[in-house]
């Protein structure tokens, strides 16, 4: 296996860990917002926790892979067909990749949690649990026009 193929696999993990990354840690985070009772900059946060797990899913992706290069590379040496590669991609390497994975997952978690510290504020939310009383109208019968 060339480093091209490791790069392009490198790149598709990635990829594919960045969505997993932020579908959970912003599905985690809305429901600690939502704790929380919105009194969180919700622009700023997004912004800043995109970008944060873009940078940890190519970090940790191109660590995990490196981790387990030595062990890809002797399976990948027995491998005689495409499918054979690919398994022994998956099986030689699962423990690194896996690892890192989980490495990654914390990161974003504890960044996430630095990020809501940071994206606070101290206006009154825009959701509001507990109903105003209000009081009640009173009632006319008579109006400008009809007198009665």
């Amino acid at each position: 296996m060339s480093a091209f193929d490791f790069s392009s696999f490198g790149s598709f993990l990635s990829v594919i860990w960045f969505f997993i990354y932020w579908i959970l840690g912003g599905v985690f985070f809305a429901v600690i917002a939502l704790l929380r009772l919105g009194r969180v900059r919700k622009v700023r946060f997004s912004c800043l926790f995109t970008i944060w797990v873009g940078v940890i899913s190519v970090l940790v992706s191109s660590k995990g892979l490196a981790w387990s290069h030595e062990a890809i590379t002797r399976c990948v040496e027995g491998a005689t067909s495409r499918v054979q590669i690919i398994v022994a991609v998956f099986t030689c390497g699962f423990s690194g990749v896996l690892g890192a994975f989980l490495i990654g997952a914390f990161a974003v978690t504890a960044g996430g949690f630095l990020i809501f510290a940071i994206s606070r504020t101290k206006m009154k939310p825009w959701i509001v649990l507990e109903e105003e009383e209000v009081a009640p109208i009173k009632q006319d019968d008579s109006t400008k026009f009809f007198k009665g």
